[in-house]
């Protein structure tokens, strides 16, 4: 049974997998992507507020409500308007390792679970590793579980995809 509820899929050179929660409230997506562009520009266009549009067609906008003084953490709103259903506000904490790692955590808003980090690791091309996870549930309980899944990959897989995209266009600039 677990296994039919497991779903993974490799896609021009972008990893995702979806698989249920343990307690079976979320979602566990995993993915990978390697980018032909140095970490600092990855990282930069991950926490750029402007490509949120262009990276997760889905989203409605996306702001900085609060930060720290020196970097270290910041608190930011998302609103998706996915297809078909209403908006989904989240608000998120961010705790940042500089060109490494990002780990966040919901602090309100619509999702009540939501948590995951990024992680970049500079491979020796001098490009970038990119593995996210976020561990989600949907804020719609009518919808199935599965089909939450699902949805998850397929906008994992955008994402991730758009990621490469726009870090190869910034590199250029």
């Amino acid at each position: 049974m677990w296994a039919a509820l497991f779903i993974a899929v490799a896609v021009s050179g972008v990893y995702a997998e979806v698989s249920p929660d343990p307690d079976g409230t979320a979602g566990i997506a995993r993915g990978r992507v390697d980018i032909e562009a140095p970490p600092a520009v990855v990282w930069n266009v991950i926490l750029d507020c402007k490509r949120a549009r262009r990276m997760a067609p889905n989203v409605h906008s996306c702001k900085v409500l609060d930060r720290a003084a020196d970097g270290s953490w910041d608190l930011r709103e998302m609103v998706v308007a996915p297809p078909l259903v209403p908006k989904v506000r989240s608000v998120f904490r961010s705790q940042y390792e500089p060109l490494k790692r990002i780990s966040f955590k919901c602090a309100g808003g619509d999702v009540k679970v939501c948590e995951g980090e990024w992680r970049l690791t500079a491979l020796p091309s001098g490009g970038t590793r990119v593995a996210y996870t976020n561990r989600a549930a949907s804020p719609y309980p009518a919808i199935p579980a599965s089909l939450t899944r699902d949805a998850m990959k397929n906008d994992m897989l955008r994402a991730l995809k758009a990621l490469r995209k726009e870090s190869m266009a910034a590199a250029r600039e």
